[in-house]
């Protein structure tokens, strides 16, 4: 065969192929939603004049071809696949033992000072008469030495207590490893830091002797198992319980909603891990009548969900105040603010970029 004939017949191979992916893209219906990546997909824009000269139409249409592309799946999974052989990681995530990890580099200075001013305004304006404290959570990134990218840990602690000198500052550092976090998450195991608890319990002088029972509720893959298209297996979620835990129970000061600490009906949400403290919320409040007088409030994020379970038989109430939702100048509006107990309490990712933060 000619080169000639070679060349009309991968051509006529290639044209084909193209036709084909085309005419599949056409007929294909649009998909609402990727449940691989947890989000909404982009649909086709509707045209308008005004978008059209702004240039929007062309860009949400150039969005909504990549989002919808037949097979898309497919090939992100084809494109992590190489570029964890070639470069070692996916849009910062790496494998280490079957845990993905992500990649928090380099430190953000202005973002770890960020996050200190905004703690001391609110130690300024409110905690005139409280005992303070407060705790670093370390990503799973700072257990691996592997080679990878990761911030200077020793400098984001030091800055941390020079700008808090007013506060108590709490290592948990030694009281975790690697297998005490989900392998497709961010997040920490609750069954796996009642060392960590203990520990911040006892550091400020209210430590009781608890005991709890592990039950498995559900199983999940963690938001980076759908950042990262590869395949993984479930992961058990588990809740320890008690007669405290059990006999609390939780306002929600925004709609004063009334819930257990565990939320079974989070089960059947997309992020299985909102079980604990139903998930991000501004602001609420436990009470557990089997104890007195002893209060505390806890400044958290995400991780603090399934921590905060494990002080509950310690405190008669834990008010919990998520600032990515409420306003820290607002706060007197809700709650009284007297001489209770005060932690404040981050994981890194959020300290390396405290923006996100009111």
């Amino acid at each position: 065969m000619s080169n000639a004939i070679k060349n009309i017949v991968i051509s006529i191979l290639f044209g084909g192929i193209l036709l084909f992916v085309l005419v599949m893209n056409l007929i294909k219906k649009d998909d609402l939603i990727s449940l691989s990546e947890r989000r909404n997909l982009t649909q086709l824009p509707s045209f308008s004049i005004n978008s059209m000269l702004d240039k929007t139409l062309f860009d949400n249409f150039d969005k909504y071809t990549t989002d919808q592309f037949i097979y898309r799946d497919n090939f992100r999974y084809l494109k992590a696949m190489l570029d964890l052989n070639i470069k070692n990681n996916y849009h910062n995530l790496y494998l280490k033992d079957n845990y993905i990890i992500e990649q928090i580099y380099p430190i953000n200075i202005n973002s770890i000072n960020n996050l200190t001013n905004k703690i001391t305004f609110i130690k300024d304006k409110y905690l005139t008469n409280n005992n303070i404290y407060f705790s670093i959570i370390p990503d799973k990134n700072y257990f691996v030495n592997d080679n990878n990218l990761r911030i200077d840990y020793d400098l984001l602690k030091s800055i941390m207590i020079n700008n808090l000198s007013y506060a108590k500052y709490i290592d948990i550092f030694n009281e975790l490893d690697l297998t005490d976090y989900y392998k497709t998450d961010s997040h920490w195991k609750e069954e796996s830091i009642v060392n960590v608890s203990n520990k911040l319990l006892s550091s400020m002088n209210n430590y009781n002797v608890v005991n709890y029972n592990t039950l498995k509720v559900t199983s999940f893959k963690g938001v980076y198992a759908y950042q990262l298209p590869i395949s993984s297996n479930e992961e058990d979620i588990n809740i320890l319980t008690n007669d405290s835990i059990n006999d609390s129970y939780v306002i929600h000061l925004d709609t004063n909603k009334i819930t257990d600490i565990y939320d079974i009906n989070k089960i059947n949400s997309l992020d299985k891990y909102d079980i604990y403290l139903s998930g991000p919320t501004p602001l609420l409040t436990i009470y557990n009548d089997n104890i007195k007088d002893r209060e505390l409030i806890v400044f958290r994020d995400s991780f603090g969900s399934s921590l905060i379970p494990l002080l509950v038989s310690s405190y008669s109430k834990i008010t919990v105040i998520d600032t990515r939702y409420i306003s820290p100048k607002i706060l007197d509006n809700y709650i009284d603010i007297n001489n209770q107990d005060v932690l404040f309490i981050y994981n890194v990712s959020i300290i390396n970029n405290s923006y996100s933060l009111k």
